[in-house]
């Protein structure tokens, strides 16, 4: 994460020297070169543990894996960008889920979702500019993970949308200090 932002640092400076376009240009060319840079981190479809189907882009989907004492790492979704997202993320482990971890990147930040005890997890994730991706990994699992990620439908008054984002935020801090 440290060289894309380097990467992209660089970018604006040299475009802010030249003077070399408008605003929207320069946005947008950032904006292609996070997307481009993001890209890289996910994992391709042919060397997924499981199986993905994308739905809008490369941020939402579903995502099944059946395992048999698998160990590795799957970026399932997410990517970089300029842009804010919000997602839902909600799934079900069924093995043992200390060997089979659903792990969120928010840039420099790594939290682990601690699935309830019937295996099922659930949470709202407010993806800012930057890195953020959802990852899986295993270490000799055996049994099933599900996964899916969409975009969050929006309250309707904004006090709402902060109570909700301020609860979930406060939740996932609690759930990486467990």
């Amino acid at each position: 994460m440290k060289k894309i932002s380097a990467i992209l640092l660089a970018a604006c400076l040299a475009l802010s020297l030249t003077s070399c376009g408008r605003t929207e240009d320069v946005w947008g060319f950032l904006s292609g070169l996070a997307q481009y840079l993001g890209r890289s981190q996910i994992t391709k479809s042919e060397d997924l543990i499981g199986s993905r189907t994308l739905e809008k882009d490369a941020y939402t989907g579903d995502y099944l894996a059946r395992c048999e004492g698998v160990t590795g790492r799957d970026v399932v979704f997410g990517g970089g960008s300029t842009e804010t997202r919000k997602l839902r993320v909600y799934g079900r482990v069924d093995g043992d889920s200390r060997k089979a971890v659903i792990r969120i990147r928010q840039n420099e930040e790594v939290t682990e979702l601690t699935p309830q005890k019937d295996g099922s997890f659930d949470t709202l994730l407010s993806c800012l500019g930057g890195g953020n991706y959802i990852m899986v990994d295993f270490k000799d699992f055996e049994g099933t993970v599900e996964l899916h990620s969409e975009y969050a439908r929006e309250k309707t008054t904004g006090t709402e949308a902060e109570e909700t984002e301020k609860t979930n935020s406060e939740e996932i801090r609690e759930e990486a200090k467990s």
